[in-house]
């Protein structure tokens, strides 16, 4: 029996479920009969009765279940085989069985001694035999179409027949040609029929529900998805692999798929029994991986099963796999306007970057240390078309040349001793669809500046060990301290890959170029920092400002970083600056003694023997604190006389 294609169901309901549906087909005697008995079943299903047979009866079964699906079928006779042989429905016969006969026959021999039994399937051998044995009385005759039936009255009463057992159309046309008629169906099996379709139909509700429920989820399938039987007729599938055979799924269902496209052919899949390997084929204008395999129940193959992908499709799963298989550190957290400062050189450096973040050419950030070369990388990539995509990074000072290799290029298993079971996925590769910075560029080996120029210009990249390339798309931004340009000129660089990373160019200035950004940065870095110190904001924001005070002038050699570094000592030292709840300048000058080192030599040292002497008379005002005040013991402890005493009380911090 043929199934309907699957698909997904065009809309659900949460109302209760309907009762069963189920069609009774007969007309004449035993249509009565099933009229008289259907209402013994009504609290299990809602079942109609259809006076048809034949090609009538099959119209009328689908036109109801065009309107709502029946669940099986109830028929008997030449008409049930025939509804059996053209309906996708289960059909329940009314069945004939031993007793019941002997019991219509003894019925019919009670009112003739010549008894006649019409069927539709031929005369009984063994019944034959019986009346041979016996002397029933008993003449066989036999029907195939309602044509068929006035012909086999006719005989019968040629025959000389008294009482006829057949069927309900011969039953009633024998009655009207003045002979007596049995009906050949006894009411038990006329109920046990009835029985047979309500438990037809609770298993094909079932079956449909599972049907749907699997079309659904092909129906969600990106893949083209066919299943055929053993003779290829297609069984079922998904809408995506009817665009690509190029009909309707309800013209498809039944056809035989090599028919349909011969290059999909199933043949040797269900004769091998096998799963064969995966094919690129050309299917019109489309080319498709396709991968065949036999559908094995039960330990026996019942059919084979096609998926057909568009390569397009496993493109962008392998570029969502290569993304997220290896993720180095965080992604990208900093965006172009984290480049803080309103100075002319700020400014610049935010402008150039959102210029190059509208291009997708590589980058090279020169700059000092610390002046924030990778904040503008990250900057440009959470601002450009890549925004989603992975942000990688590594430092090509950081690693030795064979571990940068590895971690940039990747390797296949086995490609080295002590090589990863299964390979390696490089940096390069998982930045596919991304951005790869190279942080410190001018430090990368010469050999690899030539792998790295190979996937800048032919887009692929060729792990250790590996035979083939893999395709990537990946953009590069590159930066470094070093001038390199002079390490072209000295051999020390390759000037084919300084210009194919030097298309774009972002300078990061210092931050003794951006002396009006410096109390702006170090505001943003201690509100930033302070939180998680506990400090108050009123005594930080004061220090912070004697802090920037003291370093007036200073040439800031670390840069932002050396600026992050003061204010993190600030926040970490803020006990031991205000002991007696105020700031100690002599202090600060003891925790941030480079600050000073750009002050001319004189400034320098009075600031020294400032913070000397605010040293020594804080020691003074700590002991005699800790005495209450008894001059004689604290001259004792400090070891120093009265006269010393009081001149360190006396005694003021010169000035900055």
């Amino acid at each position: 029996m043929n199934k309907p294609p699957m698909v997904s169901p065009s809309s659900s309901s949460s109302a209760a479920p309907r009762p069963l549906h189920i069609v009774a087909v007969a007309r004449h005697r035993l249509g009565r009969v099933l009229a008289r008995l259907i209402p013994e079943l009504a609290a299990e299903a809602h079942i109609e009765l259809v006076g048809h047979a034949f090609d009538d009866a099959v119209a009328a079964v689908r036109a109801l279940h065009a309107r709502s699906p029946v669940d099986a079928v109830v028929a008997a006779g030449a008409s049930g085989e025939w509804l059996r042989q053209h309906l996708d429905i289960p059909v329940a016969m009314v069945e004939v069985r031993g007793f019941d006969l002997m019991r219509a026959l003894a019925a019919a021999r009670a009112i003739s001694p010549k008894v006649g039994l019409v069927s539709f399937d031929g005369p009984s051998e063994h019944l034959a035999q019986l009346d041979a044995l016996f002397a029933m009385g008993i003449a066989q005759f036999s029907y195939r179409s309602p044509d068929d039936a006035p012909a086999c009255v006719e005989a019968l009463r040629a025959a000389g027949v008294g009482a006829v057992v057949a069927p309900g159309l011969v039953s009633d046309l024998a009655e009207q040609a003045g002979m007596a008629s049995v009906l050949m169906y006894s009411d038990d099996a006329v109920r046990q029929a009835l029985q047979d379709a309500v438990h037809l139909a609770r298993h094909s509700r079932a079956d449909r529900a599972r049907h749907e429920r699997l079309g659904t989820i092909l129906g969600q399938l990106q893949d083209g998805v066919v299943a055929v039987d053993l003779r290829q007729r297609i069984e079922a599938l998904n809408p995506v692999m009817a665009d690509l055979l190029g009909a309707p799924v309800a013209e498809l269902a039944g056809r035989v798929l090599s028919d349909v496209e011969p290059v999909l052919d199933l043949g040797a899949t269900l004769l091998l029994r096998e799963t064969p390997p995966e094919e690129v084929l050309q299917i019109g204008m489309r080319t498709l991986v396709v991968r065949r395999a036999p559908i094995v129940e039960n330990g026996e193959v019942t059919g084979a099963l096609l998926v057909c992908r568009d390569p397009a499709v496993i493109q962008r799963a392998d570029r969502h796999l290569r993304a997220n298989q290896r993720q180095r550190g965080a992604p990208a957290r900093y965006r172009i306007e984290a480049f803080a400062g309103d100075s002319a050189p700020a400014r610049r450096v935010r402008e150039l970057a959102a210029q190059c973040a509208a291009s997708d050419a590589t980058v090279l950030v020169i700059g000092e240390s610390g002046t924030g070369k990778e904040l503008v990388a990250q900057g440009i990539h959470t601002a450009s078309r890549r925004a989603s995509q992975p942000f990688l990074a590594v430092n090509c000072a950081a690693l030795s040349e064979s571990l940068l290799e590895s971690e940039l290029f990747g390797y296949e298993e086995g490609a080295f001793t002590g090589a990863r079971r299964g390979g390696k996925t490089g940096l390069i590769e998982a930045a596919h669809t991304g951005t790869l910075f190279l942080d410190e560029i001018g430090d990368m080996p010469l050999a690899l500046q030539t792998r790295l120029l190979r996937v800048l210009q032919e887009r692929e990249v060729l792990r250790l060990g590996a035979t083939a390339a893999v395709p990537v798309d990946l953009r590069v931004i590159a930066a470094t301290h070093a001038n390199l340009a002079a390490q072209v000129e000295r051999g020390l660089f390759r000037r084919d890959l300084y210009y194919r990373l030097a298309v774009l160019r972002i300078e990061t200035p210092p931050l003794r170029e951006r002396g009006s950004d410096i109390a702006a940065l170090a505001a943003s870095l201690l509100a930033r920092r302070r939180g998680a110190t506990g400090v108050p904001a009123a005594p930080a924001s004061a220090w912070l400002a004697a802090l920037l005070e003291l370093a007036a002038g200073y040439s800031w050699p670390g840069n932002v970083r050396e600026l992050e570094n003061l204010v993190e000592r600030l926040l970490a030292c803020h006990g031991y600056l205000s002991p007696a709840g105020r700031l100690d300048r002599g202090r600060l000058l003891e925790m941030f003694p480079e600050c000073t080192q750009a002050r001319p030599a004189p400034v320098r040292e009075r600031l020294l023997k400032g913070a000397r002497v605010a040293a020594e008379r804080q020691r003074v005002r700590e002991v005699l604190q800790s005495v209450q005040g008894d001059q004689n013991q604290a001259c004792a402890i400090l070891g120093i006389s009265r006269s010393t005493l009081w001149r360190r009380l006396r005694e003021e911090e010169p000035a900055a």
